[in-house]
């Protein structure tokens, strides 16, 4: 969803995992592991942190909208010219 010069991403995390990453893209979500535990907002920060460096984004630009304490994420982030590109031929983590 583009509205205003953001972009809305829904994403499903997967805390406590081996290495953070992007595992899948489905319609639905982008589907993330995070190296991070699910306490005291450190798997929120590690996501934030993760998207930023991949879609070059600074991190306070990127605002968590929903799922704080949830698996299920949306955030909202800027529409920069990268991360349109990278929505239009994502590439997952090997």
């Amino acid at each position: 969803m583009i509205a205003s010069q953001k972009v809305m991403l829904h994403v499903l995390v997967k805390p406590n995992a081996k290495k953070t990453a992007l595992l899948a893209i489905t319609e639905d979500a982008l589907h993330v592991s995070l190296h991070a535990q699910p306490q005291d907002g450190e798997a929120n920060q590690a996501l934030i942190a993760y998207l930023s460096k991949r879609l070059h984004v600074p991190k306070s630009q990127i605002t968590l909208k929903r799922g704080e304490k949830s698996r299920h994420k949306t955030l909202i982030l800027p529409l920069t010219e990268i991360v349109q590109a990278w929505l239009l031929n994502p590439t997952i983590d090997e």
